[in-house]
């Protein structure tokens, strides 16, 4: 089990193969289809996405300035 928590970021491989880094702002036992997973925002400025846990290939606390 994952143990980051809202306001990490973390980095997934999407199913086309991209790598996208996302600060956490929702974790779901069950995002979609009854899996575990995370919404949040793209922090490269691509907006709100989505992925499952076995995307997760890191995570971290967020090192970022915050948003004003």
């Amino acid at each position: 089990m994952l143990h980051y928590e809202v306001g990490h970021v973390v980095t997934y491989k999407t199913f086309g193969g991209g790598i996208r880094h996302v600060k956490v702002k929702v974790k779901e036992a069950d995002i979609k289809n009854g899996s575990p997973g995370f919404a949040g925002k793209d922090i490269h400025g691509k907006g709100d996405v989505w992925g499952y846990d076995d995307q997760i290939i890191a995570y971290r606390k967020d090192v970022f300035k915050k948003e004003r």
